[in-house]
């Protein structure tokens, strides 16, 4: 048992852990629901290569691999009137033989059922040469919101995420992990805050990931519900909307009311197809009948799809929502993490908390699910103490101090030297701040 447990944690090091960004919600939309798409495209693709896709007969005067072939690429259809029937009348979902131009369903006579079909209740099925196609595209649509996630100001943390897992590497420095984690802070996320003037990019470095995020999520939301919308549109006959609801009703076409089978409506197994061929004596049209094998698995592929999509409906819904209410309410996610941590002395981390504005508390919220609260304690204090620094200098220095100290150049970083060169010369100069600061021009009452 000891060498077993000892392998298992070998194994587990050897394993790359992956970095995410995004929550569990925002993963299972991404990552889970894509590889089953994948997936489905795959098993439907094998479907059609390996299996018989189509098989037809009652045609005459063709040879069976053209009518086949033709019926295939077409299209074949059903009958909207041979639904909802008995079996005596209607063999099989969808289709019933004109025999003589009598009506089987009411007994009439003198009736052209092919042109009455034709141009009122013929219902043309081509969907299904496209399915591996489908759950492909659908796979890529709840992937996308991710690439734009990615391009937010949240991907930059994956360096400190996988700092944060390497235990030993804490446990040996702990300091310089601090150091690192509580520098990024202040350059990436408190600074720019304070560094520029524009009330525009201020709005943008307060809002912007806030805005990213919330985006997301909704994108998330949308993608399912037009998944759920689009897929309804591809059925030209029966409800897609209530698919997964209706497809444990009983089976077949007998049963009260004589209604027919949702999964036969959605995806019939037999269906019919009409052939005219041209010639000297006028046009020649056959009708025939054929067996879509391929529907079989269809119909239970689209089954689990729709419980997912429904699943995902709602669950995007409400982690967007819960998403806005954690945004608007920056208290919920305080109180969070100092609880979640167990920080003995969150007095640094409100500070900090309160210093960062709207984006960087989604940034902090996301790197606390990776540290300890002693940990975040730490980082919090070097945070606040660098920004102390930085308010301290800016209201006790002059503008030629800002980028100077002894001589040398300011551990503000190079914002505060832009900020100085801007002072210096009324405008945004067009070189670097200390070559700017270096030629500043000499005022009148000094010449």
């Amino acid at each position: 048992m000891y060498l077993l447990t000892i392998g298992l944690e070998k194994m587990k090091g050897a394993i790359p852990q992956t970095i995410s960004i995004d929550d569990v919600t925002d993963q299972i939309n991404r990552n889970t629901m894509t590889r089953v798409m994948v997936l489905f495209s795959i098993l439907s693709q094998f479907n059609q290569l390996l299996g018989a896709n189509i098989s037809c007969l009652g045609f005459t005067k063709y040879s069976k691999e053209f009518a086949e072939q033709f019926c295939w690429t077409q299209g074949i259809y059903t009958n909207r009137r041979h639904y909802d029937t008995t079996v005596e009348r209607v063999p099989y979902p969808g289709i019933a033989p004109c025999l003589e131009n009598v009506d089987i369903l009411t007994g009439n006579h003198n009736l052209n059922c092919e042109d009455k079909m034709q141009f009122k209740d013929k219902v043309f099925h081509s969907w299904y040469q496209w399915v591996p196609f489908y759950f492909m595209a659908v796979g890529v649509a709840y992937y996308m919101p991710y690439l734009m996630l990615k391009a937010t100001k949240l991907s930059r943390i994956k360096p400190l995420i996988n700092l944060l897992k390497d235990e030993n590497n804490i446990n040996a420095h702990p300091k310089l992990v601090v150091k690192k984690i509580a520098t990024w802070i202040y350059n990436e996320v408190v600074y720019p805050r304070y560094a520029t003037s524009s009330k525009l990019a201020k709005i943008w470095n307060d809002f912007g990931l806030v805005i990213g995020v919330s985006s997301v999520k909704f994108m998330y939301f949308v993608t399912a519900l037009l998944h759920m919308i689009m897929t309804a549109q591809m059925f030209k006959i029966g409800n897609w909307i209530t698919y997964g609801i209706l497809f444990g009703a009983p089976i077949g076409l007998s049963g009260t009311g004589n209604k027919t089978h949702v999964k036969d409506v959605l995806f019939p197994k037999v269906v019919a197809c009409r052939i005219v061929k041209w010639g000297a004596s006028g046009s020649e049209p056959e009708t025939g009948m054929c067996t879509l094998a391929l529907n079989v698995m269809n119909q239970y592929l689209f089954l689990v799809m729709w419980y997912i999509n429904v699943t995902l409906i709602f669950l995007n819904l409400l982690s967007w929502l819960f998403t806005m209410f954690k945004l608007l309410n920056p208290s919920i996610s305080h109180k969070w993490i100092i609880n979640s941590s167990m920080m003995q002395n969150p007095k640094d981390f409100s500070r900090m908390f309160g210093y960062i504005g709207p984006s960087g508390r989604i940034v902090i919220t996301k790197l606390s699910e990776s540290m300890s609260g002693y940990l975040l304690a730490k980082v919090s204090a070097k945070v606040v103490r660098k920004i102390d620094n930085l308010k301290k200098t800016r209201e006790s220095k002059t503008p030629m101090d800002f980028y100077r100290v002894n001589g040398q150049p300011s551990e503000l970083a190079r914002e505060p030297l832009m900020e100085a060169a801007v002072m210096a010369f009324g405008t945004v100069p067009n070189c670097m701040p200390t070559q700017c600061l270096m030629t500043r021009p000499r005022s009148k009452t000094m010449s």
